[in-house]
């Protein structure tokens, strides 16, 4: 589409705008502006006077003259634009095209200041459909230094601006629903907050820390409307592209899950802080008391998929182990986890706590996420929490340490000696409770000396969740009417109403099945052998090793932890589900008097 042609378009469609309309969208879009550390920290803000239909920028202009910033507005000169402060509306009048210009006033002169950008139409890449006449470009093209920030309605988002080597693309681009970026910009901002940030909370009390938790738990509840409200727009979209059930239950929230966040940092809060914590104080023989003290990792980022309970947890424990973290949400959950931070930086400022304890990248497109993994100069520690192509993306190509979540292809094996009631009730539970997480069980193995009585009772019980099994040539003689598994069913995370089932004719085959295919998360036996509970206890290769228990209790907040940042899977500092000690290091404090050595 040509530009005379976007023109013409968004002029029609703002004139469909009411006024109410018009109010409340810019409203959202200054809010966003105004949260950003770029506006927090500006000294001046130089803004176009809104008309005609556009993003009014009062909210903007407002809210800069009550925190003591300079405020500018453009005038038009010729084929220039220069900006002159204004300190009241009195200080404008109609002027180009009758437009508001300035009428009386400085120059200004600021060099840094935040810019904001209008136009008439945007596409995602944040190129620009202006008027016509070029002023912005030009007058960009000579201050360089000014942070740039574009606001439109959604209404004026375009599939593509085609654009030429003389525009000048605005850093930001922010509308009633998205935020887009300059990925390099913006991962240094954040970045740079966060590296700031980090010295305040490591010197921060117990005591703040619990107190900011609670508040943040009790606003959880209190601003549920909102959340739930933002997690239906996700939800309404990934139905709409076709998201399968298991993942958009992971997605979803509801009153009693957003009580469960608030429950979980509330746990925290009543869990003792490591923080701060000495042991192995030794004494050396040249009198050297050497020990270790425990302190926060530092800077941690979290990329993570459709999960917005992830949010509250990760900001809980890396707040209460006094880490700054930055989270790299999925952008099937963008509204939903925007909405939390939200909730939650409210709390912190309430608290007197820098809102850059918890930073969310609202940009959503891979190119970010892949610069993300490289912001090695401000980010300590790197965690990724989704399925398996996330997490081979983030090892493969961080530059920044990782500790690897893994993906769960759990397992249950039901012994020659199990009871099976209980083993239909543990496979019932932990395949149908919950199909889309990681601790959920996606295969069992059967003894064949059981199998023909287990398999035909346990069909019965997961029929009534529409379950398909996918068996063995050996399982199929008992069931049928299932259907034949092939070699990749046994390394399948479904996370879906599907279960595979593998005939073993002993434990060490069940153990070296599991540990083939097994992704180092959760197992299960069945059974009233001793013995074989012990083998199978120190045998399996796993995180979380159960014994006649559901796999689906490998969770922070059933471990104790009160949440959990994930569940690790490698073997390396941290394994299993990671709470307030696996994000911390130890440092070596030494006391001495007046030691040197020889």
């Amino acid at each position: 589409m040509e530009k005379k042609d976007i023109r013409k378009l968004v002029f029609s469609r703002r004139k469909e705008l009411s006024s109410e309309e018009l109010e409340r969208k810019s409203r959202i879009i200054c809010d966003t502006i105004l949260q950003m550390e770029e506006f927090q920290k500006a000294e001046a803000v130089y803004v176009y006077m809104d008309c005609k239909g556009e993003v009014s920028t009062k909210p903007l202009i407002e809210a800069a003259w009550r925190l003591g910033k300079k405020v500018a507005a453009p005038k038009v000169h010729g084929d220039e634009m220069t900006y002159y402060y204004i300190s009241s509306y009195e200080d404008v009048a109609p002027g180009y095209y009758d437009i508001p210009e300035p009428v009386t006033g400085l120059e200004a002169e600021d060099e840094d200041a935040l810019l904001i950008v209008p136009g008439v139409g945007f596409d995602a890449k944040r190129h620009r459909c202006g008027y016509g006449k070029g002023f912005y470009d030009r007058y960009l093209s000579q201050h360089t230094k000014h942070t740039t920030a574009a606001v439109a309605f959604e209404l004026q988002m375009m599939d593509e601006v085609m654009s030429t080597e003389y525009d000048i693309l605005p850093q930001y681009l922010v509308t009633e629903e998205r935020f887009f970026a300059d990925p390099d910009v913006l991962l240094e901002s954040i970045g740079r907050s966060a590296k700031e940030t980090e010295p305040v909370l490591r010197k921060l009390s117990t005591a703040s820390k619990n107190e900011a938790l609670l508040k943040a738990a009790d606003y959880l509840e209190q601003y549920a409307e909102d959340i739930l409200e933002a997690n239906a727009k996700d939800i309404e979209e990934a139905r709409k592209n076709q998201m399968p059930e298991g993942l958009v239950d992971r997605l979803m929230l509801n009153t009693g899950r957003i009580a469960g966040m608030s429950e979980g940092l509330r746990q925290i809060a009543r869990l003792d802080d490591p923080i701060g914590e000495v042991s192995e104080m030794k004494k050396r023989p040249n009198g050297l008391m050497i020990g270790r003290k425990r302190v926060p990792l530092g800077v941690i980022g979290i990329i993570y998929e459709s999960r917005p309970n992830v949010t509250a947890d990760a900001f809980g424990l890396c707040f209460k182990t006094g880490n700054a973290v930055i989270l790299k949400g999925g952008s099937d959950a963008i509204h939903s986890n925007t909405a939390i931070v939200k909730v939650i930086c409210r709390a912190l400022e309430d608290c007197r706590i820098p809102k850059t304890a918890l930073q969310l990248i609202q940009v959503t497109d891979r190119e970010t996420t892949s610069r993300f993994m490289k912001l090695k100069q401000y980010v300590d520690v790197l965690i990724p929490r989704g399925g398996a192509g996330l997490i081979r993306a983030v090892v493969n190509n961080s530059t920044i340490p990782v500790i690897e979540t893994g993906t769960g292809n759990c397992h249950i094996y039901v012994d020659e000696t199990a009871d099976l009631d209980m083993a239909i009730d543990i496979i019932n539970n932990a395949k149908t409770q919950r199909i889309g997480v990681c601790n959920a069980c996606e295969s069992i193995v059967v003894h064949e000396k059981v199998e023909k009585q287990l398999l035909s009772a346990l069909k019965k019980r997961l029929d009534e969740h529409k379950v398909e099994m996918r068996c063995d040539e050996q399982a199929l003689s008992c069931i049928p009417e299932a259907v034949p598994a092939s070699e990749e069913d046994w390394g399948r995370e479904y996370l879906d109403y599907i279960l595979s089932v593998k005939t073993v004719s002993s434990l060490d085959e069940a153990i070296a099945h599991i540990n083939k295919y097994n992704t180092g998360h959760s197992e299960s036996i069945i059974t009233r052998d001793y013995a074989n509970a012990l083998r199978f206890l120190d045998e399996i290769d796993a995180a979380a090793v159960y014994v006649n228990a559901s796999t689906r209790f490998t969770d922070g907040f059933e471990f104790g932890f009160g949440a959990e940042i994930g569940i690790s899977t490698q073997k390396l500092h941290a394994r299993g589900p990671m709470g307030l000690e696996a994000l911390t290091t130890t440092k070596f404090i030494i006391f001495g008097d007046g030691q040197v050595r020889p």
